[in-house]
C-alpha cells in the first residue's frame, strides 16, 4: 500500500512538472504574441464601448473605457485565484484565466444590452412619431418642419436622434444623407423601411403621409406577431436557462454538503476530461435551444 501510494504521488508530481514545463515553454514561445493579442482585443473593446456610448448620447472617455475593461479582468483574475486557492494549482490557473477572459467580455456585453434597449425604445416610439409626422404633413408642413415637431414633442431617444438629423442638415449635410446616417446608427428593420421609403419618395415623388400610415400599420402588425412568438417561445427559453444552470448549481450544493465528493473531478485526468466533455455538451445544447427558439419575423 505504501509503495502504491508513493508511486501515485510520484506520478502526480511528474505530471505537474511536465505541465509546468509545457506552460513555461509555451509562454516563452507564444507569450509575447498572446499578450499583444489580448492587449489589442482590450483596446478594440474599449474603443467599441466608447463609440457605442457616444452613439447613445452617453459620454465616457476612452481612458475610462480601457480602465474598465482591463480592471474588471484583473479583478476577476485575483478573485478567482483567491476563491480557488485550495484546489490544485492547474485548476486555480485555469479557473482564474477563464474568469479573467469572461470578465473582460462583460463590459462589451453590458453595453450591447444597453444598445439593444436603446434601439427597442426607439422602435417603440417610431409608430407614434410617424403618426405625428403624417399629421404634420397633412396640415401643410414640410418634412423638415414635421421632423422638428417630432424632435420637440417626442421623448428621448427619438427626440435626440431626430434632433441630430436636423442639426446635421443645418451644418450642410443633405436631408437624405442625414437620414441614411440615422439608419446606420440605429440597427432597426422598421427604421430601415422608413428611411428607404422617404428616400425613394423624395426622389420619385409621392404622398408621404399615406406612406407613413401604411408603414405604421405594417409595424403594428409585425409587433403583434413578434409578441405572439415571444409568448410561445418563453417556455423554451426558461427551460434552456434552467438546464444550463442545473449542473453548476448541483455541483455547488454537493461541494457545500461534502467537499471531498467532487474533488476527484478537479484532481484527476479523467475528471478534467469529463468536465471538458460536459462543457462541450452544455455549449452544444445551449446553441441548439437558442436556434430553436429564435424566429425571425
Amino acid at each position: 500500500m505504501v509503495g502504491a501510494s508513493l508511486t501515485t504521488q510520484f506520478m502526480a508530481l511528474a505530471l505537474a512538472l511536465l505541465l509546468a514545463l509545457a506552460v513555461f515553454l509555451l509562454g516563452r514561445r507564444f507569450g509575447d504574441r498572446l499578450w499583444a493579442v489580448l492587449w489589442r482585443r482590450g483596446q478594440e473593446d474599449a474603443e467599441w464601448i466608447h463609440a457605442s456610448l457616444a452613439a447613445m448620447f452617453r459620454e465616457l472617455s476612452l481612458d475610462r473605457c480601457r480602465l474598465m475593461v482591463r480592471g474588471i479582468s484583473l479583478l476577476a483574475l485575483i478573485t478567482l485565484a483567491f476563491l480557488t486557492w485550495g484546489l490544485p494549482w492547474p485548476a486555480t490557473v485555469v479557473f482564474s484565466l477563464l474568469a479573467a477572459w469572461l470578465a473582460g467580455k462583460l463590459p462589451r456585453r453590458v453595453v450591447e444590452h444597453l444598445r439593444r434597449r436603446y434601439v427597442a425604445r426607439f422602435e417603440d416610439q417610431l409608430t407614434d412619431s410617424l403618426t405625428m409626422l403624417a399629421s404634420a404633413l397633412r396640415s401643410g408642413l414640410s418634412l423638415p418642419q414635421g421632423m422638428d415637431l417630432v424632435a420637440r414633442e417626442m421623448p428621448a431617444p427619438m427626440s435626440q436622434e431626430i434632433g441630430l438629423v436636423l442639426n446635421q442638415q443645418k451644418m450642410g449635410m443633405s436631408l437624405d444623407q442625414a437620414l441614411e446616417d440615422l439608419g446606420r446608427r440605429i440597427d432597426s428593420d422598421d427604421l430601415a423601411l422608413v428611411v428607404n421609403a422617404v428616400l425613394i419618395l423624395r426622389e420619385t415623388g409621392g404622398n408621404l403621409s399615406e406612406t407613413f400610415d401604411t408603414i405604421v400599420h405594417t409595424i403594428s402588425e409585425r409587433d403583434k406577431v413578434r409578441g405572439k412568438i415571444r409568448t410561445l417561445t418563453a417556455q423554451g427559453v426558461a427551460q434552456g436557462m434552467i438546464l444550463t444552470a442545473m449542473p453548476f448549481v448541483l455541483a455547488w450544493v454537493l461541494h457545500m454538503i461534502n467537499p471531498d465528493y467532487l474533488r476527484p473531478m478537479f484532481t484527476s485526468v479523467l475528471g478534467w476530461i469529463m468536465l471538458g466533455f460536459m462543457a462541450l455538451l452544455l455549449a452544444v445544447g445551449g446553441m441548439m435551444i437558442r436556434k430553436i427558439v429564435t424566429i425571425d419575423v
